[in-house]
């Protein structure tokens, strides 16, 4: 499974001179938590969270205090710039998507930027793309194994699945079940390939 295969095109993106409220209405009005920050060449210079945008902007109330707080004197950051964090890490659209979740569990991230081979942003990758890959039901990864196996010119393999688990039988040669293996890793929401060489049962005549 790689990276493209299951993430979102065309994010939402922001760009440095945004104002703070703008890009906050953003992330409200899209349903996400963070986006890329783009150069005016649509080039990724960064990436801005929610936490970046609401820190210093929520002042003390003061019923929650005996005394009144000090007042705050100091104006919040007003541009995207002034809170963003400057790109540190992204991933490639033809990575695999066990390499985007282990740099998003590694470094506590919730989505990543996807770029092409020539560094121009073409995507993000969140952890909720992974959830909705990996939920996928059992009857469509089935469907979609069976198809992939006619079209590489095997009607004879079988494929079973059961919760993300996927057996293929028939593959007999080495070259077979290591293509068998390949195909099966390719669909989104298998987590789990084995190859049965057992014959594949015929009718009796």
């Amino acid at each position: 499974m790689l990276v493209r295969e299951i993430m979102t095109s065309s994010p939402v993106t922001t760009r440095r001179q945004t104002p703070v409220r703008e890009a906050l209405a953003l992330l409200r009005d899209h349903h996400i938590t963070a986006m890329p920050v783009v150069t005016s060449a649509d080039r990724l210079c960064g990436v801005v969270a929610e936490i970046d945008l609401i820190r210093d902007r929520v002042l003390p109330d003061p019923r929650a205090h005996v005394l009144p707080p000090e007042p705050v004197t100091d104006r919040p950051p007003a541009y995207v710039e002034d809170v963003m964090t400057p790109v540190s890490v992204a991933v490639r659209a033809s990575a695999e998507v066990s390499v985007a979740v282990d740099i998003m569990a590694q470094r506590g991230l919730k989505s990543l930027p996807v770029l092409d081979d020539d560094d121009a942003l073409v995507g993000v990758i969140s952890r909720s793309d992974v959830t909705a890959a990996l939920a996928r039901d059992d009857d469509t990864l089935d469907r979609e194994l069976t198809a992939l196996v006619n079209k590489l010119g095997h009607p004879d393999w079988l494929v079973a699945v059961a919760d993300g688990s996927v057996v293929i039988t028939g593959p007999e040669t080495p070259k077979d079940r290591a293509l068998a293996q390949t195909a099966a890793a390719t669909v989104a929401g298998v987590t789990r390939v084995r190859i049965d060489q057992s014959e594949t049962p015929t009718s009796e005549e």
